[in-house]
């Protein structure tokens, strides 16, 4: 074979070599979601009612891994010479407000005044439920009117009670989840038609409460589903479409595994090629089409296991068919945690 001859053969080979070509993106949008307790920016409230009927304040209530909080608060042009607090699990046996266990008495007009007290001094653990009496003495710096108030709530219906007021309080589980992923994106170069497997992005999840793993959206706008054509090197015209002309099907599989190992469970036991499920139940034992995982939401309970971390990793799939299927294209991958309560 001649030189020229040897040239001719590699510039044709490169040019079958980019008729095949396709350059695939995945796109990981990972949308953690947090499903709160009381917090000090969202914490349960009730008013703080003087003389049976005047609305003077209000009184909010949260609590955190540590301790309980409870803030009184009065609008002007009322304010508070003295607080006294009751929190226990038991209703007291007699209303006096002299005698409650947290007091701050002597108080320089103040509009706020605000109690930190340990849960453990309450001998309490979340989901417990405490009850909780709060009275305060309000002044009107308008009028130089003195009045007792009381957090609304139940009225205390025993002797010597008057018209004394509690709550009930469930101490709330303050839920934290980490979340982090390998990558946001995933790109493949393909020179030939086939079937090809990757690993993609491997999830790292630690959290004290179950979290909900929402792949997709569920909705009509769900990126979920075959990665589509966005740009070509070559021309395309009706004649020389392939079919599918403008897209490419994608799989995917997960494998549990240690969250410190980099590619999380052990990728000699992935599925066989053949082994396909149309139900999304099956995302740990078979390939499942991306069409088929949108909207699908994954419960994992709360356990010790999740709170010392878990981990799994997406494995991908891609079948490359038309000849004329060169190009770039572009799959949205997105997926919502939301810690439940």
């Amino acid at each position: 074979m001649t030189g020229e001859k040897r040239k001719k053969n590699r510039l044709w080979g490169e040019r079958s070599y980019k008729e095949y070509s396709i350059l695939l993106m995945m796109m990981f949008v990972l949308t953690p979601l947090v499903c709160s307790a009381h917090t000090m920016q969202d914490p349960e409230v009730s008013r703080l009612i003087a003389g049976q009927h005047i609305v003077v304040g209000e009184v909010s209530i949260w609590n955190d891994d540590q301790n309980l909080y409870v803030k009184y608060q009065t609008n002007p042009p009322w304010y508070m010479t003295a607080t006294h607090l009751y929190v226990r699990t038991t209703l007291p046996s007699s209303i006096n407000p002299g005698g409650f266990p947290y007091k701050h008495e002597d108080l320089p007009n103040v509009h706020q005044d605000m109690y930190t007290i340990p849960l453990a001094e309450l001998g309490v653990q979340p989901e417990d439920w405490i009850y909780i009496i709060a009275h305060a003495v309000v002044k009107n710096s308008d009028t130089g009117e003195e009045e007792t108030a009381w957090k609304e709530g139940t009225l205390i219906e025993q002797q010597g009670g008057g018209w004394a007021m509690y709550n009930t309080y469930q101490i709330q589980k303050i839920p934290w989840t980490e979340v982090s992923i390998s990558g946001t994106e995933l790109i493949w170069d393909v020179f030939k038609p086939g079937r090809y497997m990757a690993l993609g992005s491997v999830l790292r999840i630690a959290s004290n409460v179950s979290v909900a793993i929402l792949y997709g959206t569920g909705g009509p706008n769900s990126a979920l589903g075959p990665a589509m054509r966005k740009g070509s090197l070559l021309p395309k015209t009706p004649s020389n479409w392939g079919t599918p002309p403008d897209e490419v099907r994608l799989w995917a599989t997960c494998l549990w595994g240690e969250p410190s190992s980099p590619h999380v469970g052990d990728p000699e036991i992935v599925p066989p090629a053949d082994q396909i499920s149309t139900n999304p139940e099956d995302l740990f034992g078979y390939w499942i089409d991306f069409v088929h995982l949108d909207g699908y939401q994954m419960e994992i309970p709360e356990s010790e296991e999740l709170k010392n971390g878990i981990g799994f990793g997406w494995y991908n799939v891609i079948n490359v068919d038309p000849c004329d299927s060169e190009g770039n294209y572009f799959e949205e991958f997105v997926v919502t945690i939301c810690a439940e309560l």
